[in-house]
């Protein structure tokens, strides 16, 4: 009979370390925020249609291209 009673409290012990251990990990004081990706903004050629990011581009009177080659066109 003791031993029915032990199980019983072992098995809702579990039942509740389980569950509630579960609710604190997810629910805690500070919900995660998503992180943020980093990275660059791609900008198009005006001349071939290329997209190249906005540290790599040439500007010339105004516009976005990928290489001096497309800017002299």
């Amino acid at each position: 009979m003791i031993l029915k009673i032990l199980g019983l409290v072992a098995v809702l012990f579990l039942i509740y370390f389980f569950f509630f251990k579960v609710a604190r990990t997810s629910g805690g004081t500070s919900p995660k925020k998503p992180k943020k990706l980093q990275g660059e903004t791609m900008l198009e050629c005006a001349n071939c249609s290329t997209f190249v990011s906005d540290s790599d581009a040439i500007i010339k009177d105004g516009q976005f291209f990928c290489s001096r080659e497309c800017a002299k066109a």
